[in-house]
C-alpha cells in the first residue's frame, strides 16, 4: 500500500508539471505569429508561479546544486568599481533575482527583462523590500528583440533560459544578449550541460523528452564556437560530472562604443492590469563606454 500511494503521488506531480509544460507548448505552438508561443503554462498564471517559485522546488530541479550554480554566476560578475548596469535577461524561480541584487546595489543599477507580464510582477514583489527594490527596473520585452541600442551594460545574466527556447529563438536571445553588452564587459549564463556519464545522459534525455521539449537539443548548441576568440575571452565550468554549466564571455574589444542603450522608462507592475505600464521619464545609458 506505502509502495502505490507513493507511485500515486510520483505519478501526480510528474502529470502536473507535464499539463503546465509540454502540454502547454503542445497548444500554443499552432500560434505562431505570438512571440511568447514557447512559454509554459507555468509561466503564465500568477497563481501557478506563485505556486511554484519556492526555493525548495527550484533546489531539487537543479538537484540540489541551485546555491553553488548561482555563486558562480555572481562571482563572474564581481563587485569592483561604481555606476554599473546588470541586466537580467528572464525571470527566474528561487532566489537567484534577490542574491543578484544584492550583489548589484553595492555598485550599480538591476534591470530585469521578461517577455510576460505576470513574470515581471512577480519579480517586482520579490525584490520589494527597500534596499532591493531601490536600483532595480523591469521591464516586459520579448528577449529576441531587446528595446537597447547597442554596448549599454557592463553585465548581462541568464540563469537556466536558453533550454526552454525554441533553438531559432535561442540564438536570438544570445545575440542580442552579446549585441547590449559594453566593451569590457561579460555575459555569463548557467544550464544545462551534456553530462559525462552515460547513464546520467540517457536518463536526462528521457525527463527532457517528458518534460522540457526544447531542452533536448541544448547538447548540440555550442554558440561560443563561432565567436572570434581574439574579440571574446571564453570561460566554462561544469558542475557534477558535466550535468550542468556556467559560461562566461567576456568582450574585449577596447573600442569605445558609438552609441548608448537606451530603455524605455522603468515599468510600474504594481497594477493589476493585463501590461504593466511605463512611469517616469525616458531614461538613456551613457553615450560612448569605453
Amino acid at each position: 500500500m506505502l509502495y502505490l500511494t507513493l507511485f500515486l503521488f510520483l505519478l501526480g506531480i510528474g502529470g502536473f508539471f507535464f499539463i503546465t509544460t509540454r502540454a502547454s507548448v503542445i497548444l500554443f505552438e499552432s500560434r505562431k505569429s505570438r512571440p511568447d508561443n514557447h512559454v509554459y503554462w507555468i509561466y503564465r498564471s500568477p497563481w501557478l508561479i506563485w505556486l511554484i517559485d519556492r526555493q525548495f522546488i527550484s533546489s531539487i530541479i537543479l538537484l540540489f546544486q541551485y546555491s553553488r550554480l548561482v555563486k558562480q554566476v555572481l562571482d563572474q560578475v564581481g563587485t569592483s568599481g561604481s555606476g554599473k548596469r546588470v541586466l537580467q535577461v528572464s525571470c527566474v524561480f528561487g532566489n537567484f533575482s534577490q542574491r543578484l541584487a544584492d550583489c548589484c546595489h553595492r555598485f550599480g543599477e538591476l534591470f530585469i527583462l521578461d517577455i510576460m507580464h505576470s513574470e515581471v510582477r512577480h519579480a517586482r514583489h520579490k525584490l520589494s523590500t527597500q534596499r532591493q527594490q531601490a536600483g532595480s527596473h523591469y521591464l516586459q520585452a520579448d528577449a529576441g528583440a531587446m528595446p537597447f541600442q547597442n554596448g549599454g551594460f557592463d553585465h548581462v545574466i541568464s540563469f537556466f533560459l536558453f533550454h526552454e527556447l525554441p533553438p531559432a529563438m535561442r540564438q536570438k536571445v544570445f545575440d542580442e544578449s552579446l549585441r547590449v553588452l559594453k566593451p569590457g564587459g561579460s555575459f555569463v549564463y548557467g544550464e544545462f550541460h551534456k553530462p559525462d556519464s552515460p547513464l546520467v545522459r540517457r536518463l536526462s534525455e528521457i525527463y527532457f523528452w517528458i518534460f522540457e521539449p526544447y531542452a533536448r537539443s541544448m547538447r548540440q548548441w555550442n554558440p561560443t564556437a563561432t565567436l572570434d576568440t581574439k574579440a571574446w575571452r571564453i570561460n566554462r565550468v561544469t558542475v557534477m560530472g558535466g550535468y550542468f554549466q556556467v559560461v562566461s564571455l567576456e568582450r574585449l574589444s577596447t573600442q569605445r562604443s558609438e552609441v548608448g542603450a537606451v530603455l524605455t522608462a522603468p515599468l510600474d507592475c504594481r497594477r493589476p492590469a493585463a501590461r504593466c505600464h511605463a512611469t517616469g521619464t525616458r531614461e538613456v545609458l551613457p553615450q560612448g563606454v569605453a
